[in-house]
C-alpha cells in the first residue's frame, strides 16, 4: 500500500477505546485519515495502518472516547459574559459588592456594567435591591444575572434607561419585583421579557463581540473535550449579529466545534416571528459546521425565583404554583406552526406544569401536522410527574438533562425544600426513570448557567451522573440513590444521545470507520477510576475533523 492511498494520518494505539457501536466494543487501536474514522480494532502491530508520516500516538490504556456532545448550553452568551463582570464563586451580598467595586475600578471608561453568578440564597425572596448597586453604579447602567440566568439585578440607572416606573406593568412571561410599601421597583426583574426591557435598551453586542465571544468558548470547549454544541439562544433584541458572527467564522473555517444554535421565540410576537426564523435558517443556518434550525421556547423560569410553573402549589406560598412564560392557547398555536415548517422545538422547562404544558402542545402540534421525526426536546426536567414521564417515548421527545446538577447542593437545603417541600425535593431529576421509560436521554450543561455552581465539563456531568454526590464531597450522601446512571450509559448520554437529537447519529457519537474523527482522549482510564474520582479526570487531546485542536501540556 502507497503513503498516498492508505496510510492514516493519526493511529491511536494502547487504547481503552470505547467505540459506543451496536456491539458496545472496547477495541484498542483507531485510525484517521483526513477528516474521518478509517479503522477501529484489536490490532497490535499498528505497521499495516501507519506509514512514514503518519502520527502513532500511544495513549497508554487510557479512555478513547467519542467528542462529548454539550446538547444544551449558553456558548455564545456564556463565551461574551466571561468578559464581563463575573459573580461566580462568591456567596454573600458583601462579596458581591467587593467583586463589583473591584471591575467598576478596572474599567474606569465603561458606559455600562454587565455580568452574572450571583446566587439567590443570601437575598430575600424578591431579590437584590438596586440600592445596593446605586451605592457602587450611581451613574451609569448595569445589570447582572443570576446563575440561573432567570433573574436580573439592577440600579436605578438601568431601571432609567429602561423607562420601568412604578406604573410599568409586568411584560408576559415575565416579573417586576417591587418594594412592598412603595410599589416602587425593587431592583430585580424575573424571566427574559421582564430582563429585555432593560437588556434590548443598552448598547448591542457587534459582530466582532460575538466572534470573540465564540473564540473565547471554543477554547474552553477543546479543553474539555466538546466537539458539538446546542446554543440554547442568546439574551439579545439583535440575534442577528450573533447568527451572522457564526456564519463568518464558518465561512472562513474558524469553527472548531460543530455548532447548533436557535431563534429565541418571543411569546410577545406570536407566530409572527416564524417569518424570521425561517429567513435564518434559509439565509445564515446551513453551513458546513453551523445550522440554525432550532426554535428555543421558554415555558418557565426557575425554582428559585418561584417563577417555576409546578403542578401543586409552592410550599411557602398557598395556592400559587407559577405561571407559564406562555399561554396555552398560544404555545400550541406556535408549536403546530413550528412543526409544520420543520421546525426543531426546543422547551426550557423546570416544573411539573410546565412539561405537562410543553408536551400537550407538542401532541397538538403531531395531531395538526401528522407524525414525524421531529425529536423536539425539553431540557432540564427538574420536576416531572410518572403520567408524563411516560408520554416521552410515546410522543418521541427527547429529554435533556444536566447531570452535574444531581445532587444536594446548599440550594437543596436553603431553598428547594422550603419552596417545594422535602417530598418533592425528594423526587428531581429522575433520569434513571426516563431511560426505564424507553425515552431518549441527551446530556447538557446550561453552561455558563446553573445552580450554586456552574461547569461545562462533561467529566464532572458523567461522574455526578454515577454517584449522584457532589463532586467535592465523596462523603455525602447520594441524591435519590435509585436514579445513580451506570457509566458506560451516561458517556451514552453525553456522546450518542446528543448526536440522536441533532440528526446527527450518522456522522458523529460513535467511533466506528465512516464516521467523522471527532475524538476525545482522557488521561486516564476512567472505567477503571473508583465512580467518585471520574471529575478528577482530564482530557488528554481532543480531535475534532481529524485534527488535534487540543493537547494537554505534560506536567
Amino acid at each position: 500500500m502507497t503513503a498516498t492511498q492508505h496510510d492514516a494520518d493519526i493511529v491511536l494505539t494502547n487504547g481503552t477505546i470505547y467505540t459506543l457501536d451496536d456491539e458496545d466494543r472496547f477495541v484498542t487501536t483507531l485510525a484517521i485519515t483526513d477528516d474521518s474514522i478509517t479503522y477501529v480494532g484489536n490490532d497490535k502491530d499498528v505497521s499495516a495502518l501507519a506509514g512514514p508520516n503518519t502520527r502513532v500516538i500511544d495513549v497508554d490504556g487510557h479512555a478513547v472516547l467519542p467528542g462529548f456532545c454539550d446538547a444544551h448550553c449558553h456558548a455564545l452568551m456564556g463565551g461574551r459574559l466571561m468578559n464581563g463582570c463575573l459573580l461566580t464563586g462568591a456567596s454573600s451580598k458583601q462579596e458581591y459588592v467587593k467583586t463589583i467595586q473591584a471591575y467598576v475600578q478596572d474599567h474606569p471608561d465603561a458606559t455600562h456594567i454587565f455580568g452574572f453568578g450571583w446566587i439567590h440564597s443570601p437575598f430575600p425572596s424578591r431579590g437584590p435591591s438596586k440600592e445596593t448597586l446605586d451605592d457602587i453604579l450611581p451613574d451609569i447602567p448595569a445589570y447582572f444575572l443570576s446563575i440561573d440566568y432567570h433573574s436580573c439585578w439592577v440600579n436605578t440607572k438601568a431601571l432609567d434607561v429602561a423607562g420601568i416606573t412604578k406604573q410599568t406593568a409586568d411584560p408576559d412571561g415575565g416579573h417586576i419585583e417591587r418594594h412592598p410599601d412603595t410599589g416602587e421597583p425593587w431592583g430585580c426583574l424575573r424571566e427574559m421579557p421582564a430582563i429585555r426591557l432593560v437588556t434590548t435598551r443598552l448598547p448591542q453586542p457587534s459582530k466582532t463581540d460575538w466572534k470573540q465571544a465564540l473564540q473565547t468558548y471554543m477554547r474552553k470547549a477543546a479543553q474539555h473535550g466538546i466537539t458539538m454544541v446546542f446554543d440554547a439562544g442568546v439574551l439579545n433584541t439583535d440575534q442577528w449579529n450573533a447568527f451572522r458572527a457564526v456564519k463568518e467564522m464558518d465561512d472562513e473555517g474558524e469553527l472548531t466545534i460543530r455548532l447548533h444554535g436557535s431563534y429565541v421565540c418571543d411569546p410577545s410576537q406570536g407566530n409572527e416571528q416564524i417569518s424570521d426564523l425561517l429567513r435564518a435558517r434559509e439565509t445564515v443556518g446551513d453551513g458546513t459546521r453551523y445550522t440554525l434550525g432550532v426554535a428555543k421556547i421558554f415555558m418557565d423560569g426557575a425554582v428559585e425565583g418561584h417563577t417555576g410553573f409546578l403542578l401543586e402549589s409552592y410550599k411557602d406560598r398557598e395556592n400559587y404554583r407559577g405561571n407559564p412564560v406562555w399561554s396555552p392557547d398560544e404555545y400550541r398555536k406556535i408549536a403546530a406552526a413550528l412543526d409544520k415548517h420543520d421546525v426543531q422545538i426546543h422547551v426550557h422547562s423546570i416544573g411539573g406544569g410546565a412539561t405537562r404544558e410543553a408536551l400537550d402542545g407538542l401532541a397538538h402540534a403531531a395531531e395538526q401536522n401528522g407524525g414525524r421525526d421531529a425529536r423536539h426536546t425539553l431540557a432540564h426536567l427538574e420536576i416531572v410527574s410518572e403520567t408524563d414521564i411516560q408520554r416521552f417515548p410515546q410522543l418521541g421527545v427527547i429529554a435533556c438533562f444536566q447531570p452535574a446538577w444531581f445532587y444536594m447542593d446548599e440550594n437543596y437545603y436553603d431553598e428547594t425544600i422550603p419552596l417545594m417541600g422535602r417530598t418533592r425535593a425528594d423526587r428531581r431529576y429522575l433520569i434513571e426513570d426516563f431511560i426505564h421509560a424507553g425515552a431518549m436521554v441527551s446530556f447538557g450543561s446550561d453552561w455558563p448557567w446553573g445552580t450554586v455552581s456552574s461547569t461545562m465539563n462533561p467529566l464532572v456531568a458523567v461522574g455526578t451522573a454515577v454517584t449522584r454526590k457532589d463532586p467535592d464531597d465523596s462523603t455525602e450522601q447520594s441524591y435519590e440513590p435509585r436514579q445513580r446512571m451506570d457509566l458506560k450509559r451516561a458517556i451514552r448520554c453525553h456522546c450518542h444521545g446528543g448526536a440522536i437529537q441533532h440528526f446527527m447519529e450518522d456522522t458523529v457519537g460513535t467511533l466506528e470507520p465512516g464516521k467523522k474523527a471527532d475524538i476525545v482522549v482522557l488521561d486516564q482510564n476512567i472505567f477503571e477510576t473508583p465512580a467518585a474520582d471520574i471529575d478528577t479526570a482530564a482530557v488528554a487531546m481532543t480531535i475534532f475533523n481529524g485534527a488535534i485542536i487540543y493537547r494537554k501540556k505534560a506536567p
